[in-house]
């Protein structure tokens, strides 16, 4: 039984360059797939306290530690068999280096180059911005589980929920974060998948978004999903859902062949997609070209 240290604390996303003060939860989450390879071992997993809910009372970590000077300088007494950090925050980049750790994994500081550096030279691409992934052809696990020196074979994410009664057959998760207001669908549109479905479905609006726990009985209680490229496709995914994810703005490509998840590409024929712009500047909007009629037809085949 090794003793493994997981570094996720969502300031920044596994496959974006940037920081932010926002957490990513959906990013944390999609992270827990990589528990299937220490499911065996002793998982200690360092994250933000945002987002402590995704992962309390997971099957697979034994200790869950919050971000803090308290926990870093308990990490610092310690020695552990595996470090994974999947952080490029360069505080927490630095810090790694000086855990004690056999083996290394991820993100690190390069005292040479001062620089953010990964472990492994195949996932050297993980550094740019997703803007600059358009060339990469394999979904966000397969390029997680690269990380660590491993191949992706279909395992899932981990999420521990409670028991859940299905209520609706489709739900609208149509709310999006502030990072990235362009990945939402147009309420009209989500109006007119409505209309669509009625008479042939229960439909259910999102429920409990300012309330995770609210939010996740909420997703619990439908049998499939309907949303855009958002925290709300991974709990979908985790709960073992059926889940209908829009694309725009964002690389549809870092899902596909994930199981339970069918994408829908935008198909609008824009030179700039992925963009991943928080505000679109061209004349027509990517969003607006996935038809209501389509949505709506898939999401009857998916409930047969």
């Amino acid at each position: 039984m090794k003793k493994v240290l997981i570094v996720k604390t969502g300031f920044s996303e596994f496959l974006d360059r940037g920081i932010s003060t926002t957490v990513s939860l959906g990013d944390v989450l999609i992270c827990t797939s990589i528990l299937h390879l220490y499911k065996n071992d002793e998982v200690t997993w360092l994250t933000d306290w945002q987002a402590r809910q995704l992962l309390r009372g997971n099957p697979y970590i034994k200790e869950l530690l919050i971000f803090g000077s308290p926990a870093l300088e308990g990490i610092a007494r310690r020695k552990f068999d595996i470090l994974i950090n999947l952080e490029k925050d360069i505080g927490i980049c630095t810090f790694s280096n000086r855990v004690w750790a056999v083996k290394k994994y991820g993100f690190y500081f390069d005292d040479k180059t001062h620089s953010i550096r990964t472990r492994k030279r195949s996932t050297g691409y993980l550094l740019s911005g997703q803007e600059n992934h358009r060339d990469i052809h394999k979904n966000e696990l397969e390029l997680l589980y690269e990380t660590v020196g491993r191949k992706w074979q279909g395992q899932g994410l981990v999420l521990a929920a409670g028991d859940a009664k299905v209520k609706y057959d489709v739900g609208f998760n149509h709310a999006v974060g502030k990072k990235w207001p362009t990945k939402a669908w147009p309420m009209e549109h989500w109006r007119t998948l409505e209309k669509l479905l009625k008479g042939k479905c229960s439909v259910s609006w999102q429920r409990g978004h300012t309330n995770l726990e609210q939010y996740i009985a909420w997703i619990n209680s439908c049998r499939l999903i309907v949303t855009s490229d958002s925290l709300g496709q991974a709990i979908g995914q985790a709960l073992g859902k059926k889940v209908i994810t829009l694309y725009g703005p964002t690389n549809y490509l870092r899902m596909q062949n994930v199981p339970n998840v069918q994408l829908v590409p935008s198909t609008l024929p824009c030179p700039h997609m992925p963009c991943y712009m928080p505000v679109c500047v061209h004349d027509k909007f990517c969003m607006e070209y996935i038809l209501p009629a389509k949505v709506a037809r898939m999401c009857r085949e998916h409930l047969r």
